[in-house]
């Protein structure tokens, strides 16, 4: 699942609520995505839209959650701020590599 797409499911849950399963599959997805995004070739989030969206929807997740007391939404809400994380440091590390004159390449 691409983060669109991702971000866009968990915006339903957050607005309409989810059964355990979906919550559940949508933390995994979540979690592979932050698993994954070092390996991005270039800057995910060079404007911080996404994060923004990440935050975002971390509102509507608590809103939820105080409306509903529904417990899976806490597990939806901690994988994106390991989502949120790891996107901020892909952009850090990056930062940090151009400023060396590293561009990541020749692994010799």
């Amino acid at each position: 699942m691409q983060l669109t797409e991702l971000l866009r499911a968990i915006g339903v849950v957050a607005e309409t609520g989810g059964d355990a399963a979906r919550c559940e599959a949508l933390a995994r997805e979540t979690e592979n995505l932050a698993d994954m995004v070092g390996w991005a070739d270039g800057p995910i989030d060079p404007g911080g839209q996404w994060l923004e969206r990440v935050a975002a929807l971390q509102d509507d997740l608590q809103r939820r959650h105080a409306q509903s007391g529904d417990t899976v939404l806490i597990v939806l809400h901690d994988a994106l701020t390991s989502l949120g994380r790891a996107i901020a440091r892909q952009g850090d590390d990056l930062d940090a590599r151009n400023a060396d004159g590293d561009d990541g390449g020749d692994f010799s």
